[in-house]
C-alpha cells in the first residue's frame, strides 16, 4: 500500500536537505557565471577600444573586421552570462528561501509570540468585560421577547 501521509518528519527532512544542497549548487553555479561575464566584459570593452584604432593603420580589412568582432563577441557574450548568471543565482536564492522556511517561519514566531501574549494578556479583561455586556444585552431582549 502506498503512504500518502503528507507530514511526515523523515520525507520533510530529506527533502530540505535537497533543497538546501541544490539551492547552494545553483547559487555557486551563479555566482561563476556572473564573474567569467565580469571578466569577459572587460576584456571585450578594453579590447573594443584598440581594435578601432589599430584598424586605421591596417592594411588588410578583414583583420580588422575580425577585431571589432573578437571584441564585440566578448561585450556580448559577458553581458549574456552576465544575465544568465544573475539568472541562475536568483533562483538558487529563492530555492534556498524555501528550503529554509520552517526555520524563518519558526524564528518570526518566536519573535511575534511575546508580543502578541502581552496583548492578549492587557486586552482580555476588555474584551470580557464587552462580551459580558452583550450577553447580558441578549438576556434582556429574551426577557422583554417572552413578556
Amino acid at each position: 500500500m502506498e503512504n500518502n501521509k503528507y507530514l511526515n518528519e523523515e520525507q520533510y527532512q530529506q527533502n530540505a536537505k535537497k533543497l538546501k544542497r541544490i539551492g547552494k549548487i545553483t547559487i555557486i553555479v551563479g555566482i561563476l557565471l556572473l564573474v567569467l561575464g565580469v571578466i569577459f566584459f572587460v576584456l571585450g570593452f578594453s579590447q573594443f577600444g584598440k581594435a578601432s584604432v589599430a584598424s586605421e593603420t591596417m592594411i588588410n580589412p578583414d583583420k580588422a573586421a575580425e577585431g571589432v568582432f573578437g571584441s564585440f563577441g566578448l561585450l556580448f557574450l559577458g553581458g549574456t552570462l552576465d544575465s544568465l548568471g544573475f539568472f541562475v543565482t536568483a533562483i538558487g536564492i529563492g530555492i534556498t528561501i524555501i528550503a529554509h522556511k520552517r526555520e524563518i517561519t519558526a524564528f518570526t514566531t518566536q519573535q511575534v509570540m511575546p508580543v502578541a501574549k502581552e496583548g492578549i494578556n492587557e486586552m482580555a479583561p476588555t474584551i470580557g468585560n464587552a462580551a459580558g455586556e452583550i450577553a447580558k444585552g441578549i438576556k434582556e431582549g429574551l426577557k422583554d421577547e417572552e413578556k
